[in-house]
């Protein structure tokens, strides 16, 4: 008896869910006509969303764009909601930097639990001003030349477990690899912690780390469908976010934080957790709405930043290391001419580069940005509309979602040369000048780009350059090229394997 009426009151919720849904479909149908904005086809319940379930997130948003090609934008439905897509480049400028004021917010799907729901991509307005403010001078110069330490560690740990995999002639999957070592630079750069996820790939850190970031996309596919049941999804426990490993990075940065203020090493660690704690506020707890504009730090905003700072620097830069170490194993020319300049600008027998050395390798970099066109982590990007405005003929008006669709825009034949061929020569300095500045923005554009994009490019060449002057990376028996992206995420279907040879020349 109890059954059924559980199964019933499912029903009774779903049918209600399907109505609702279907009224605040048809309520927000005329938006985008009455701003004379086009879209796709679309189902009246689902919005574009089947149609990104047929071609997968990275097809489906080049087949959108290129059906309006005469066009300054585009609508489409996430569900129920309507949003705007930029194509037109200068509309992008205005948008990301001189109307930034415009344009400041970006959007927030779900609100994570408390202590993590202050990161810089969920706050708003001067909220977000002042942690951005906060967070900023971690990645200065000056704290990064002290930060390369930490990497150039990690890169020696690497060096050593590749030098195992040579000698017994393994192959090896990059993108497994790189995501160790990436989660052990994280550890030591964001919080002075050495996890040696690397060769212990099943420690509780590693372990948690990996939970974090797999969370459950159902409650956000519910949510989007239907607000008020992803609510109750998550009031009775299913959260977006994994809560045991949440727990665990809690207690791991509060007892790093604990820690580092009772130690003698206070403040000389040279990590993302001493700037934090020079910007900590004295009281615990929540920022009062007269704090949020002092540039003190609560320690949810604290504990926030953490989090953000694992999430975004780990599944990013693990994976624009994999695709370009393996990119260049199939483009074996392009790997000789950065071995040429490794050999020509380090310096002979130190074997990992330091920070001013990494600065002068500008083949390198370009086999860097080449592989982020055709493989951007962040493959879109949005903002929304906190002040109506009309820009090159078009009205936004206040909430409206602005979406910027990176990975379209990177494989644009208009803009790129036969866009999904790896031609590092697309990033000479010349070629740069003679393109849109909006043609290629990886890490975002304007005020609201990546906070920690020159620390990611730090460890990308430290790391690239440690490998590629030991090794050659070549292709092995379990290489399959052209890379076949999952639908759902920026991983390669059939895995990134190559096979290492020690150079004569180190």
């Amino acid at each position: 008896m109890d059954q059924t009426w559980i199964l019933l009151g499912v029903a009774v919720i779903l049918i209600l869910a399907f109505l609702v849904t279907r009224y605040t479909a048809w309520s927000v149908r005329h938006v985008l006509p009455d701003l004379d904005i086009d879209t796709p086809p679309y189902s009246k319940i689902f919005g574009h969303f089947l149609e990104g379930i047929k071609y997968g997130i990275f097809d489906v948003q080049s087949r959108h764009y290129n059906l309006f090609k005469d066009k300054k934008v585009y609508g489409l439905y996430e569900f129920k909601t309507p949003v705007i897509v930029l194509r037109d480049l200068d509309l992008i400028k205005d948008v990301c930097v001189k109307h930034f004021n415009n344009f400041v917010d970006r959007r927030v799907l779900l609100n994570l639990d408390p202590p993590f729901h202050q990161t810089l991509l969920a706050i708003y307005g001067d909220h977000w001003k002042k942690v951005r403010s906060a967070v900023t001078p971690t990645f200065s110069s000056g704290r990064l030349k002290k930060m390369c330490r930490h990497i150039e560690s990690n890169a020696k740990r690497l060096q050593r477990y590749l030098d195992e995999k040579q000698e017994s002639n393994q192959e090896i999957e990059l993108k497994e690899i790189m995501s160790r070592l990436t989660m052990d630079t994280i550890a030591s750069t964001g919080f002075g912690l050495d996890t040696d996820c690397l060769n212990q790939p099943d420690n509780e850190f590693s372990q948690n780390a990996k939970a974090f970031t797999n969370p459950n996309v159902a409650v956000l596919i519910v949510t989007l469908m239907f607000p008020f049941l992803g609510k109750m999804m998550e009031s009775v426990g299913f959260k977006f976010l994994p809560q045991r490993a949440a727990g665990f990075f809690e207690k791991v940065v509060d007892a790093a934080l604990q820690e580092r203020r009772e130690s003698e090493n206070a403040g000389k660690m040279h990590d993302f957790l001493d700037l934090m704690i020079n910007a900590e506020e004295d009281t615990e707890g929540e920022a009062s709405e007269t704090d949020k504009g002092s540039g003190r730090l609560s320690r949810s905003e604290i504990l926030s930043q953490a989090l953000l700072f694992l999430l975004a620097g780990y599944d990013t830069v693990s994976s624009v290391l994999s695709f370009t170490l393996f990119l260049l194993a199939v483009h074996p020319e392009h790997q000789r001419l950065v071995q040429e300049e490794l050999d020509q600008k380090l310096t002979e027998g130190d074997s990992v580069p330091n920070y001013e050395a990494v600065q002068s390798l500008t083949y390198l970099d370009q086999c860097l940005n080449e592989t982020i066109r055709l493989f951007p982590p962040g493959f879109l990007s949005d903002r929304v509309c906190t002040e109506e405005i009309t820009l090159h003929g078009v009205r936004f008006p206040k909430d409206m979602p602005v979406v910027l669709p990176v990975y379209a825009i990177h494989m644009d034949p208009d803009l790129w040369d036969e866009p999904k061929d790896f031609k590092p020569e697309r990033f000479s300095p010349e070629a740069r000048e003679a393109r849109h500045q909006c043609a290629f923005f990886p890490f975002g554009h304007g005020p609201r780009n990546c906070v920690a994009m020159r620390l990611a490019q730090l460890e990308l060449k430290v790391i690239l350059a440690t490998v590629l002057r030991r090794f050659d990376v070549l292709p092995c028996q379990k290489t399959v090229y052209p890379i076949k992206l999952s639908s759902w995420q920026l991983v390669a279907n059939d895995g990134l394997w190559v096979r290492l040879e020690r150079r004569s020349k180190k």
